[in-house]
Order: C-alpha cells, then sequence, then structure tokens
C-alpha cells in the first residue's frame, strides 16, 4: 500500500558535531531534504542539475554535502568556482585534467568510476563582445553534443580527430541571481 509522504518526514534531527567548522555546519531543513532527494534523482539517470537561488539558501552547502557522500569508489568529482575571470579554455584545460583516453576520441574519469563536476557561481564569467559567455558556451557544447574541440598546442588542422567525447561525466551547477558581477546566462 503506497501512501504520500510529507517531506518534513524526512528531515533528521540535526546533530552538533563538536569542532565542526562553521561553513560545514548543515541544519536538515524541507528544502535541503528536496534539493538532496532531487539530486540524487538526477545522478542515478545522469542528467544535469542547477540550482538559482539568493545567496544564503544552502545551494553549494547542500550540493558538497551531496557529494562528500558520494560512494568514493564509484564516484570522483570536481569542483569548479566560476569568476568573471574564468574563460571556456581554463574551464576546459580543468576538465581534460581530470579524465583521461580511453579509445581513440573517447575520454572519462579513472577506472570505472563516473565524474560529476559542480560548478559553482556558474553566471559569474563575463560576456564577451559579442555577448556571449565563453565559459557557460562550452558547457553547452558538452552537455548537447557529448564532449567538445582539441585546442591549442593539440589542435590539428585538418585532421578529424579533433572532437573528444566525453564519457561518465555528470554536471551540477549553481548559481545566484543576476546583478552585482553576476550576469544574465548566456540563452
Amino acid at each position: 500500500l503506497s501512501r504520500w509522504v510529507p517531506w518534513l518526514e524526512d528531515v533528521k534531527e540535526y546533530e552538533q558535531v563538536v569542532g565542526q567548522a562553521f561553513s560545514n555546519i548543515i541544519v536538515p531543513t524541507v528544502d535541503t531534504v528536496i534539493f538532496t532527494y532531487h539530486l540524487n534523482w538526477n545522478m542515478n539517470i545522469f542528467r544535469p542539475v542547477l540550482y538559482s537561488g539568493d545567496v544564503g539558501t544552502a545551494k553549494t552547502v547542500t550540493i558538497q554535502n551531496f557529494l562528500k557522500n558520494l560512494a568514493a569508489d564509484k564516484y570522483t568529482f570536481l569542483t569548479i568556482n566560476f569568476s568573471s575571470r574564468t574563460t571556456s579554455l581554463a574551464l576546459q584545460r580543468n576538465l581534460e585534467g581530470n579524465v583521461e583516453k580511453r579509445t581513440k576520441d573517447t575520454y572519462g574519469p579513472a577506472g570505472s568510476k563516473k565524474l560529476i563536476v559542480f560548478i559553482d557561481d556558474m553566471n559569474m564569467p563575463k560576456m564577451d563582445a559579442y555577448g556571449t559567455q565563453q565559459p557557460i558556451a562550452l558547457l553547452k557544447l558538452l552537455l548537447g553534443r557529448g564532449g567538445l574541440y582539441e585546442r591549442g598546442e593539440n589542435f590539428k588542422s585538418g585532421e578529424g580527430s579533433n572532437w573528444k567525447n566525453i564519457k561518465d561525466t555528470g554536471y551540477i551547477g549553481a548559481m545566484g541571481p543576476p546583478g552585482g558581477a553576476r550576469s544574465v546566462v548566456d540563452p
């Protein structure tokens, strides 16, 4: 017999950990239970997740807590903090540094693990002269096509081997509302 269960029933009692850093304290609330449930659900089917909300709504802390509790034998994670100075090449090199070549044009995390990439402050990169945010444009390519092109000194002009398929990689993003240094996200 199935029944609806209020989220409040899943909120655990807060237990204080002596000596824990203030920034790592998570007081369970209905919101943290809901966010964690949706993270679990989306990561089980390996779909990207984006949390948007005002400063202080525990987006980053909830996601970091979720990542910290993943099975270390199955998952590895990479946290990238965007700033106004983040470039698409820096994002690409950071990602490439956490995957290895599996076949001719396929890359993924080491072993049989899955890589979860957490991008915090996703709407921080500044707009370029054309009104785009280059790191977000690269993320669109990664999510839409499942890979990216080789750039820089490894680019081979006229060869078909410049595409890199990125496998077994999931994406989680967090951002605040536009204003101050945060931009409206490039559509």
